[in-house]
């Protein structure tokens, strides 16, 4: 711990520019980048990794690297050539289980005005979902409505018109058993802290109160 000092505001306005930039200028601002966002972004990782190992588990994955907890700088325009080259957020991702792409995660998504939290996961397996929902829904509903009254929440990922075969259109859950994926986010804004090394607390915070959804999740596909 004690290795983030924050996130520089010379780098959140650096990061609020980068989306018009070509790959010319972010070039010439290379070391900018690298000394103001880059580096902070690893130290955050590795500390923000260990707080939450310290409330889950050794179980949490922080890797403090690029497409390893935090998400790649520049966009993939393969289907949208004409968009901004760079992203103007940083994505931290904090997993928990051995297949990054589908395990129950933590995101934390930091703008220049404001931070982003979510907790959700991809479903391996749909019908693993459907049966912890149908079997232990109660738990789920009940903590997912919890972090929408305490932060305004919103619960993505419904994208089925009708429950699904085998599960009656009243079931006490349908909503959760027409997901194909679940999310649960909200955002704040930038707090005073994000400069300084309690920018860390202040995201465990707000992390703290969507454990219960990510335990769920962990219990459920383990």
């Amino acid at each position: 711990m004690g290795m983030f000092a924050g996130f520089p505001r010379e780098g959140l306005a650096l990061l609020a520019r980068l989306p018009r930039f070509d790959k010319t200028e972010f070039d010439a601002s290379r070391n900018a980048y690298r000394s103001a966002l880059q580096d902070p972004a690893k130290a955050f990782v590795t500390d923000l990794g260990a707080a939450l190992r310290s409330e889950l588990g050794a179980e949490v994955e922080a890797v403090p690297r690029t497409n390893g907890s935090i998400g790649p700088i520049n966009n993939d325009l393969r289907f949208n050539p004409d968009g901004a080259r760079y992203k103007d957020h940083l994505l931290f991702r904090f997993w928990e289980g051995p297949a990054k792409k589908t395990a129950p995660t933590l995101f934390v998504r930091l703008t220049s005005d404001e931070v982003g939290f979510a907790a959700g996961c991809m479903f391996g397996d749909v019908a693993v979902w459907r049966a912890a929902v149908d079997a232990e829904g109660d738990g789920l509903a009940a903590a997912l409505a919890e972090v929408h009254d305490a932060r305004d929440a919103t619960v993505v990922g419904q994208e089925l018109k009708r429950v699904p075969t085998g599960y009656p259109a009243e079931h006490p859950h349908a909503d959760l058993l027409r997901h194909k994926w679940l999310q649960v986010r909200w955002s704040t804004p930038l707090p005073g802290s994000v400069d300084g090394p309690e920018f860390v607390d202040y995201c465990v915070e707000e992390l703290r109160g969507v454990l219960p959804v990510h335990r769920w999740l962990v219990e459920a596909f383990s």
